[in-house]
């Protein structure tokens, strides 16, 4: 048989490259504005703090875009 491979403590740090990062940041920004607009388009009492929910998960995501044109720039 053979031996199971021993792994680096960082071995999923390999995925974290600014195109991946991009990507992320892009679905966070889509995502949370179209959650922002349905929830904001219910009749709830509780829509105010999601709406403010979602809109904080763009903005995540628009922090993921910008870290993720810094990394691409230093690497030029």
């Amino acid at each position: 048989m053979t031996e199971p491979q021993e792994r680096s403590p960082a071995d999923w740090r390999r995925y974290e490259t600014s195109e991946n990062i991009g990507l992320a940041g892009l679905v966070a920004i889509v995502l949370g504005v179209l959650l922002a607009i349905v929830q904001a388009n219910t009749e709830s009492n509780a829509a105010p703090l999601w709406v403010t929910i979602f809109i904080g998960i763009a903005l995540i995501g628009v922090g993921l875009r910008i870290e993720a044109a810094i990394r691409d720039r230093a690497r030029r």
